[in-house]
């Protein structure tokens, strides 16, 4: 039995080749949250019909096409996206190619409208029909920007202002055409930047060097899935395996019983350096308190590092500063020292697969 259907494609694209597991680690969770928030976006009903790589396959069982409404929903989706990449821009803290290039990430769509059928697979039915084929071949061809939505004839009616192409596929000819949407970005909204502000009071500066480039040790320190290879008495993490850890980003520790709740800070380091801290409020007789990692390349494969730790003290709790200064001093080290040495062990990333 054939209905009538929107075919519906929003289609992200940008990221290069990437060959490090850390750039094919995090694109993957890049791509991951952004397509979510695609769906999250949907307001006109659309049904999902595919998860395909770095696009959604959705779809719309519908007698009449409203264009309005589906160009509304494009504007929908291509704000969505650009407010999260411009918010996402502000809390980074990685710096490897996947991170310091999302912003680049950019977004198409591709309407068609017509008859479809469905097959079914184990327990769900999908789309199915040459319409299906032609809305997917669409996604190759000769328009002339980064960013635009694709429109059928089906779909929008040509006249003679359409900006329209004609493209020849397996099926036959096909003629579209196409909205740029660059303009859009005007109606972005305001993203206010991650705080950065530092508690006053120095507890603890150290200096030690580690065999090993301050990117992976970037990698090593801000990856949650290491910490327990290297953090002692920590009984139980939580935190959101499906993001790429980022300033504001909030996590959990079991310590002693006791939970201590953490969020993901940075702040102001040399243009040759990195930064990573966690910083927290529930903490014993402080008020806030943050420890930072500033990483600093000196030759290939040996990293400086300088760990610093401050806190805000609750009131006339500052006398509690010299024990404070020991104990904390002598967990932080143990534990880096304990990093040092997976590290010389000849510690490797768990293998990521591809995109």
């Amino acid at each position: 039995m054939t209905q009538n259907a929107i075919l519906f494609i929003p289609d992200i694209s940008g990221f290069t080749e990437f060959v490090h597991h850390t750039d094919i680690s995090h694109s993957r969770h890049i791509i991951s949250e952004l397509l979510e928030l695609l769906i999250d976006s949907n307001t006109m009903g659309l049904e999902l019909a595919e998860i395909e790589g770095d696009a959604l396959f959705l779809y719309k069982l519908e007698e009449e096409v409203d264009v309005t409404t589906i160009e509304k929903q494009i504007e929908a989706m291509y704000l969505a996206f650009h407010s999260h990449l411009k918010r996402y821009e502000y809390q980074r803290i990685c710096h490897c190619g996947a991170c310091s290039s999302a912003y680049n990430l950019k977004i198409k769509f591709v309407v068609h409208y017509g008859e479809i059928e469905f097959i079914k697979v184990k327990d769900s039915k999908k789309p199915y029909g040459s319409n299906v084929i032609q809305v997917h071949r669409l996604l190759k061809n000769d328009v002339p920007i980064d960013e635009y939505a694709i429109f059928t004839e089906s779909v929008k009616a040509l006249n003679e202002n359409s900006q329209k192409l004609k493209a020849t596929y397996d099926f036959g000819e096909i003629v579209f055409t196409f909205n740029q949407l660059s303009h859009l970005k005007e109606n972005l909204p305001e993203i206010d930047p991650i705080p950065k502000d530092v508690p006053k009071t120095c507890l603890l500066k150290e200096t030690l060097e580690v065999k090993i480039s301050a990117l992976e040790l970037y990698e090593i320190l801000s990856n949650f899935d290491y910490r327990l290879l290297w953090v002692k008495g920590i009984n139980k993490l939580e935190y959101d395996k499906n993001k790429v850890n980022r300033a504001g980003l909030k996590h959990k520790c079991l310590v002693n019983n006791q939970e201590i709740d953490q969020t993901t800070v940075t702040k102001d380091v040399n243009k040759n350096q990195l930064v990573y801290g966690e910083s927290t409020t529930n903490f014993p007789f402080t008020k806030r308190m943050s420890n930072y990692f500033v990483l600093e390349e000196k030759e290939t494969d040996l990293t400086q590092v300088y760990i610093e730790l401050f806190a805000d003290f609750k009131p006339f709790r500052i006398i509690m500063k010299p024990l404070l200064k020991k104990k904390l001093k002598k967990a932080i080290l143990e534990n880096f020292n304990y990093l040092i040495s997976l590290i010389d062990s000849g510690f490797t990333f768990k293998s990521d697969a591809k995109n």
